[in-house]
Parts: structure tokens; C-alpha cells; sequence
């Protein structure tokens, strides 16, 4: 299944039928590429791009996917994920192992294709020895110059209709008049350009999927719907969108979990890539399904 990395590479290939996915060797778990074998590279590769924080140093993003934890707090968040990266064979497809953090978290990610989706399975795993309040956080860097789709919710929650059925989280650096933002009736849009601003939003997964256009290239995920009877970070949002100059993030969040030694986090993903060819994009979008092996066994 992998393409094997010569000595001095720093990731490895693995062909999991109609995608490929690109692995990092020495930070991790990250998917730093995935792409259909016939078609463009989606990911953003960031080799150079880093965070300094004083508390704890350089965070390297690398580009492409991974797994942080929520809330995000820079102390704990930004911790450098540099170091042994085990990867091993699991149910026709890959896991991929971190090193814990200083709480004692360790982050683990599995891929696996089933069709043409790609099953992207997150964990925190505590190895700790103190109860930890978080959440599964996944992350996905695309590169600029396409359109992120967030889809609404138009149903309403109560019979008559009078009640509030969605609501939007927003970031203090977020302008909601700036030019990327275009507020449809079924959609919030994001358009990844290379303006010198950043922006980011959050809401509740009501529609199971988020997805991202470049060229005739679609890239959609979809993660488990929001559950009211559950706490999430960021104001409640379960799904997040960021952008800047240099990339756009696609994340989905799991709900807050008081994480006990010796237990597990897990969260969903799902992936898929086409190519719209003549395809109107809103055409392929009201064909998504809702929620298509997103349920964790």
C-alpha cells in the first residue's frame, strides 16, 4: 500500500485506491496531502509557516490535515507535535500515532476507504494522570483560491416557526462585511483569497457536511450533527471556518468531554473528492447525503 520513503524523506504515500494520501514522518499525526490519484493536490503545503509562542516555542504547521484538541488554549494548543510518528497497517487502511503532550494526551488518526469516501477516524487517548476537559478538534488546511460552502439550516425547530434555528459564532479579528463573506439563503460562503486578513466563524453542524471548491475539484466532509443535549467549544460551534492569506481551514469540533485517564476521545470524519466536470456545483451539493459512515461504531 505505501509508496516507501527513501532515508531523508520526510513523508510517505499510501495509495488507498481512487486518493492517495501523503503522511508526515516527523510530525504527527498529519495528513499533509489528498488528492484523487488522477487529480490536483487540495491541501495547503506550509513547510515554512510557524506559530512562536512564548510559554512553549514553535509550532510548525506543515499544511494538509491534523488533530488538535478544543478549547483551544496556546499553552497546551501550540505544543510542537515534532518528533516519532509510528504508523501502522489497520482495516485496509492506515493508523497513524503522535507523541503525548505534557497532560499526557496522545493523538491517534486512521484512514480507510470505503468507495469513494475516505474514513478519517480521530482520537485523544489520556495517558495522564488528571481528568482533562476537551474535545476532538479536526483541522483541514486547503489552499487558496477556492470557496468554502458552509450550508444552513432552513428547518424551523418548533411548529409554529417563531424560534432562532441556528446562530453564528464569530471571532474578534472577523469583519462580517469583508468581501470573502457572501451570506446566501442556504449558505455562508468563503471565498480563499490572498488578501492580508484573516477571518474565522463557527456554528452548529445542522447539515452534516462542509465542503471547498477549487477549479472543478471538490473536497467535502462531513462530520457527526451537533447535539443540543451536549457542550461544544467557541460558543457552541461544532463546525468552524478560518481563512487568511496564506490557507483556509475547514474544521469540524466533537463535544466537550471530562476525559478520564485511560479513555478515549473519538470523532468522525468523512471524506470525499470529485470533479465537477459540467456538474453545477449547487446541483451536487443538494445531492449530498446527510450523514454517509459518519456514526462511530
Amino acid at each position: 500500500m505505501a509508496v516507501a520513503a527513501r532515508p531523508g524523506e520526510e513523508t510517505a504515500t499510501f495509495d488507498l485506491g481512487s486518493v492517495r494520501a501523503s503522511v508526515s514522518l516527523a510530525a504527527g499525526p498529519r495528513i499533509v496531502g489528498y488528492a484523487r490519484t488522477d487529480g490536483p493536490q487540495l491541501f495547503a503545503q506550509l513547510p515554512d509557516e510557524v506559530i512562536a509562542h512564548p510559554a512553549i516555542g514553535i509550532f510548525s504547521f506543515l499544511g494538509g490535515h491534523r488533530l488538535w484538541r478544543a478549547p483551544e488554549v496556546p499553552e497546551v494548543t501550540y505544543q510542537s507535535d515534532a518528533g516519532n510518528v509510528a504508523i501502522e497497517p489497520h482495516d485496509d487502511g492506515i493508523r497513524i500515532f503522535g507523541s503525548g503532550d505534557t497532560d499526557g494526551i496522545v493523538k491517534v488518526i486512521s484512514l480507510h476507504q470505503r468507495g469513494r469516501l475516505t474514513v478519517v477516524d480521530h482520537a485523544l487517548r489520556h495517558e495522564g494522570s488528571r481528568p482533562i476537559r476537551c474535545a476532538a478538534w479536526a483541522i483541514t488546511q486547503l489552499a487558496p483560491g477556492g470557496t468554502a460552502v458552509l450550508p444552513q439550516s432552513l428547518s424551523p425547530v418548533d411548529v409554529d416557526g417563531v424560534l432562532p434555528n441556528r446562530s453564528i459564532a464569530v471571532w474578534p479579528y472577523t469583519d462580517l462585511s469583508a468581501p470573502e463573506i457572501e451570506f446566501r439563503s442556504d449558505s455562508i460562503r468563503v471565498a480563499a483569497s490572498r488578501r492580508t486578513t484573516k477571518l474565522k466563524f463557527g456554528q452548529e453542524n445542522r447539515c452534516g457536511w462542509i465542503a471547498y471548491l477549487l477549479g472543478d475539484e471538490l473536497f467535502v466532509k462531513w462530520a457527526p450533527l451537533h447535539r443540543d443535549d451536549l457542550d461544544y467549544a467557541d460558543l457552541g460551534s461544532s463546525v468552524e471556518c478560518y481563512r487568511d492569506h496564506r490557507f483556509l481551514e475547514l474544521e469540524s469540533l466533537g463535544p466537550l468531554t471530562d476525559l478520564l485517564p485511560e479513555q478515549e476521545i473519538r470523532h468522525r470524519e468523512v471524506w470525499m473528492l470529485t470533479r465537477l466536470d459540467s456538474a453545477p456545483l449547487d446541483d451536487v451539493l443538494d445531492s449530498l447525503p446527510l450523514d454517509p459512515l459518519v456514526t462511530v461504531a
